[in-house]
């Protein structure tokens, strides 16, 4: 059997860009990091990772819009390429001393790469089976695992979870300049449906502006949430799913590939609760799991789900996975960790069952989809509603060590002796900004009535629109 180089090459690229675009849009909620700004620019900074989401989600839309009316393979990976060079700058940028107001500018700069990434990557390889599926596995798996590394005191970062690793990075570069370099110049991308690139573009930045909007409301709402809070969070999520079904309309009028959208949320909705517990894990005490185990166990129940993903009842197994997920909140709890990483695994099975069962043909809708779990602010703002920022002032003494407690929630062990130059003072005000994600088994409820209202929207679809295998 012979083996096709240039295919395998743009698979591992395909896998390779999808982990790092995920990785970049990922913005997990806790930010565990000294900061020695005033308290109105670290408000500001918090706001603007969100903000910098939405963008990227945009532009990876529009990037694919562009790709697929041009039609040059290569030009989809020379996009790619391009994002990861901006995403190395950003690392060497990084390395030192740099503000927050920097910061914010390298945060906006980092999801616009990840979204020519993305776009790129999603343009170049959706005609493929295996880069398609390998594609999915990545940026789904990411998504998932990225939530566990929150736990870990990390250097000043344009994200909580750190900057991509060299290994990704420079593999990824590599791949990608291959792909361009070794790509057949008559090998095109499909060629676009009229009006979906139009109608994908103002689906993306409606419901993405919408979300972010919204997500700012209920963040503002006090923790634990009053009647009235709670109010405003299922008016936004009934809002969000009343836009979500205008906009699977609209895409279902030009590709009938709105299914995909509708599969996206219900995953989003069903990852809160799990990502609520993952980030809650920092205040327990005893050992965790590592953030690679988690990785690996994602991956291979994402490969699993798509694997068994190709008949249309598989919908139903899928989302009624998805469903259980939320209501499983209300039999264990983070301090559990196997059961949490149970969940984990069922969430990616269900990731992959349903995302798999209505892929569609069109790349840009593909696209739009893939950035549903990064866009969907309100479903994690209801789980990890509220952003607190603790000042603590310590002076350095022998040993050279403070341990900070803060009401017995915020537990971190500050080592003085670190050459960074916050601990170097001999009084140093450091600012955490964290969550503190409520117990609730009324956010589990609501996130498990979304996904049963998305599979109810999703079932009556009468459109099919799914990629033929090559």
């Amino acid at each position: 059997m012979t083996i096709d180089l240039r295919s395998c090459t743009g698979a591992l690229a395909a896998f390779l860009s999808g982990i790092l675009a995920a990785l970049a849009l990922t913005n997990p909620a806790r930010m565990r990091w000294p900061v020695t700004e005033p308290q109105s620019k670290i408000d500001q900074w918090i706001s603007s990772q969100s903000t910098s989401v939405v963008v990227g989600a945009i532009v990876a839309v529009g990037a694919c819009a562009y790709l697929q009316h041009r039609r040059s393979r290569r030009r989809a990976w020379a996009f790619v390429y391009t994002g990861v060079v901006v995403l190395i700058l950003i690392r060497f940028l990084v390395a030192e001393e740099v503000g927050l107001d920097l910061l914010s500018v390298l945060g906006f700069a980092k999801t616009i790469a990840a979204g020519l990434i993305l776009g790129g990557v999603v343009a170049a390889s959706w005609d493929s089976r295996l880069g398609r599926n390998l594609l999915i596995i990545g940026v789904v798996s990411t998504w998932l695992a990225a939530q566990s590394s929150t736990g870990d005191l990390i250097p000043v970062s344009t994200s909580s979870i750190g900057e991509p690793a060299w290994a990704l990075l420079l593999l990824t570069l590599i791949c990608a300049v291959a792909c361009a370099v070794t790509d057949d110049s008559e090998s095109r991308i499909s060629e676009t449906q009229p009006g979906v690139a139009a109608a994908a573009l103002a689906v993306v930045t409606g419901l993405a502006l919408t979300q972010r909007i919204l997500s700012s409301v209920v963040d503002r709402q006090e923790n634990p949430p009053t009647f009235s809070g709670w109010l405003v969070m299922v008016a936004s999520t009934v809002a969000v799913l009343t836009l979500t079904w205008f906009c699977v309309r609209r895409l279902d009028t030009t590709s009938g590939s709105g299914g995909f959208l509708w599969a996206a949320t219900a995953v989003a909705a069903a990852a809160t609760t799990v990502f609520a517990d993952l980030t809650d894990r920092f205040f327990l005490d005893g050992d965790r799991t590592s953030p690679l185990v988690i990785a690996a166990l994602a991956i291979i129940a994402v490969v699993f789900g798509l694997s068994r993903s190709r008949h249309r009842d598989r919908t139903i197994a899928g989302l009624a996975l998805l469903a259980a997920i939320p209501l499983s909140e209300w039999i264990f709890d983070g301090e559990h960790e196997l059961a949490l990483l149970l969940r984990i695994v069922a969430l990616g099975v269900g990731s992959g069952l349903l995302l798999g069962s209505v892929l569609p043909s069109n790349p840009v809708a593909a696209t739009l989809g893939l950035t549903i779990p990064f866009t969907a602010l309100v479903f994690m703002s209801i789980g990890q509603h509220e952003i607190e920022t603790v000042s603590s002032t310590y002076v350095r003494h022998d040993p050279p060590s403070t341990y900070v407690e803060y009401n017995s929630e915020l537990r971190a062990y500050v080592d003085a002796s670190e050459p960074d130059a916050a601990f170097r003072a001999e009084a140093a005000t450091i600012a955490y900004a964290y969550e503190a994600p409520p117990r609730s088994d009324a956010a589990a409820l609501l996130m498990c009535v979304v996904v049963v209202a998305t599979g109810i929207a999703l079932r009556r679809r009468s459109p099919v629109d799914t990629p033929s295998p090559d």
